[in-house]
């Protein structure tokens, strides 16, 4: 069995901005083992930090999407256009 350290896991993301400053380089993914598994970034210039949104949020937003993309088509009308960056 290998030895696993209970100390945070600190990941450096290369060409990723901060979300807060926009500090570009200054993000780590932190995996935290004890006491209880957790995963998040951390901006080393600001201290911002960020959890992964919950994948039945995802699931549920792509869904409401979806359901207002039928209504569209269905009803014959148009939407505005919006671009993801």
């Amino acid at each position: 069995m290998r030895y696993q350290s209970s100390r945070p896991k600190r990941r450096f993301l290369a060409g990723v901005r901060c979300p807060k400053c926009q500090a570009m380089d200054a993000v780590v993914q932190v995996n935290i083992v004890d006491p209880e598994p957790d995963e998040y970034i951390e901006c080393t210039q600001c201290g911002h930090t960020e959890h992964r949104p919950d994948p039945d949020a995802i699931s549920a937003k792509n869904h409401l999407e979806g359901q207002l993309i039928h209504d569209a088509m269905s009803t014959g009308t148009s939407g505005t256009v919006k671009f993801k960056s």
